[in-house]
């Protein structure tokens, strides 16, 4: 896999990677929050993604040649998403709202009926959904298992200078633990993570690189143009729960800001001004149900 990421497509995708990350995110790592701003942020998390993702990555397979390989890991991977039988813990949208339980957040806060949308995360939902379900097939794999399982640790994590923490390392020491009160034993999906999502890492960048040749710029551009799009959605998306929650860039001390406020550099694409976003400027408003 190290002589892998060294590939032209890797790289390009890497960079998309490592700018998936957030001003916002340091406010979720330690204390200061209030109970109202954490639902608010973890509503979204379930509502936009979380709920179905095991739906999204069925549609993914559903498209997926005849290859067996590819098949066999998507396959393995919404089993677990859906049951936790490779963790022998649960489904995982199951085991989310047992943490949110932990925080003391009862499960009904978390229906589509008990949360409303910001319209950039309704955007972006709709753009995983339509993701998941397009084509080509390389592309949609790319988005769901590279891009939206993918975080921006994920070059150091292939290049074995991050492990993820697992076991009761990885509960006792996560922020919902240590500074929210969140009960361990509620930690189960932290759990389930730590022991799984390392080779499912490595099964999502081998399926996207076996079947994507670099001089195939077409297929090139089909893949890595999906994934800049989403990034892009996905910083609107986190900017507009951000706003939501009463945040401000400022108070941040993990941004760097510029003039105009940060920015993403995108291989092969205009350099894009993120600033956080009244609702009316997204592009759609509409109700996207991505089960």
């Amino acid at each position: 896999m190290v002589a892998s990421i060294n590939r032209p497509l890797a790289q390009r995708l890497l960079a998309v990677m490592d700018q998936k990350d957030h001003w916002a995110y340091a406010s979720l790592t330690r204390p200061g929050l209030s109970r109202a701003q954490l639902l608010v942020h973890f509503q979204h998390e379930y509502l936009v993604y979380v709920r179905d993702f095991p739906a999204l990555l069925a549609r993914v397979l559903g498209q997926t040649p005849p290859l067996a390989d590819v098949r066999a890991a998507l396959a393995e991977n919404i089993y677990e998403e859906q049951t936790g039988g490779l963790s022998r813990s649960g489904p995982h949208p199951d085991l989310f709202l047992c943490m949110m339980e932990g925080l003391g957040f009862e499960r009904r806060l978390f229906e589509e009926r008990a949360c409303a949308l910001h319209p950039a995360a309704e955007h972006y939902r709709g753009l995983l959904c339509d993701a998941a379900g397009g084509a080509p097939w390389q592309a949609a794999c790319a988005a769901l298992t590279i891009f939206v399982e993918g975080s921006r640790n994920e070059r150091a994590e292939l290049s074995g200078t991050f492990v993820r923490p697992q076991g009761d390392d990885a509960v006792t020491r996560h922020p919902l633990v240590v500074h929210y009160g969140c009960r361990p034993e509620a930690m189960k999906l932290t759990r389930a993570h730590g022991a799984i999502e390392g080779a499912h890492r490595n099964d999502a960048w081998r399926i996207v690189l076996d079947n994507v040749r670099d001089d195939d710029a077409a297929l090139v551009h089909a893949v890595t143009h999906t994934c800049e799009r989403l990034l892009w959605a996905w910083h609107r998306y986190r900017d507009g729960v951000a706003e939501l929650m009463g945040l401000r860039i400022a108070d941040s001390a993990a941004a760097s800001v510029e003039a105009g406020g940060p920015r993403l550099v995108l291989p092969g694409a205009a350099t894009l001004s993120v600033t956080p976003r009244r609702a009316g400027l997204a592009e759609t408003s509409r109700s996207r149900r991505s089960s």
